[in-house]
């Protein structure tokens, strides 16, 4: 349904009236296998992405704090948390997707490719993309996956360690 209507690059063909619709007519045509199309690109790419993601943020949060001066006072505290999860939050976010933007583009090609006897390995996918388009269709529509990666990962860092320091968790 991503990729169907008056807007999308693809087509303006409408194959799908509504999710349920989508669901019906993927298992009717490819079985239940077909409603996983692109699962194993997706379990890479978030196995990866998390990794990268988390290393990231974990490696800079201690540098970060192991190299500024502490504050006196909870407020001054809380603020100077705050700031150094908006910076490794947005930055590990950015990591996520700059390492594994590629597996995305082929998850979204194996998803969205009508054939359903298409190849579903995302090596072979991301191959054909390279020959095609060379490394920039790896990395189609990396600018605003970046700039969307920064703010959101930011405030989702934020609030976990906002949410922690009030359940009383210790992350020093």
């Amino acid at each position: 349904m991503q990729v169907q209507g008056k807007d999308s690059a693809l087509s303006s063909y409408v194959r799908y009236n509504s999710p349920l619709d989508c669901a019906i007519k993927t298992i009717k045509n490819e079985g239940i296998k077909g409603m996983f199309r692109g699962g194993l690109t997706t379990l890479l790419r978030e196995s990866i992405g998390n990794a990268v993601f988390f290393t990231t943020y974990e490696s800079s949060r201690y540098y970060m704090h192991s190299n500024l001066n502490h504050p006196q006072g909870q407020a001054s505290k809380l603020l100077q948390d705050a700031g150094i999860g908006i910076i490794t939050g947005g930055i590990s976010g950015m990591a996520f997707w700059a390492t594994v933007l590629p597996l995305d583009v082929a998850k979204t090609v194996i998803q969205t490719n009508p054939d359903a006897k298409s190849s579903r390995n995302p090596m072979l996918t991301l191959y054909s993309i390279y020959r095609r388009f060379g490394l920039r269709g790896c990395y189609a529509g990396l600018g605003p996956t970046l700039a969307r990666a920064f703010p959101a990962n930011a405030a989702a860092i934020v609030t976990l360690e906002l949410i922690a320091k009030m359940l009383g968790v210790k992350r020093d």
